[in-house]
């Protein structure tokens, strides 16, 4: 099944961030061509972008073990009509 996302996207280096509208939640989601990285859901959309780009500098730091910057605001835009999320049943 195929639905809209409602929400906010951003580009961190490489890392495509979402953060998702769902009910009363906020569903955060970082992906590359490489890896897709789901954090904890989060009550505010601002809580959600504040743990979507932790989530993006630790993986940086952690995994690919290069630096994610020295904070660098991210532009955050709203999410389209050509942003998709797909459920597997």
């Amino acid at each position: 099944m195929f639905r809209p996302l409602t929400g906010f996207k951003a580009q961190y280096l490489d890392l495509t961030l979402m953060v998702v509208s769902e009910f009363d939640e906020w569903r955060v989601i970082v992906y590359s061509p490489v890896v897709i990285l789901q954090g904890s859901r989060q009550y505010t959309s601002a809580k959600a972008k504040d743990h979507a780009a932790l989530l993006a500098k630790t993986y940086f730091a952690e995994i690919k073990q290069e630096s994610a910057g020295d904070g660098e605001e991210l532009d955050w835009q709203p999410t389209g009509p050509m942003d998709w999320l797909i459920w597997k049943s």
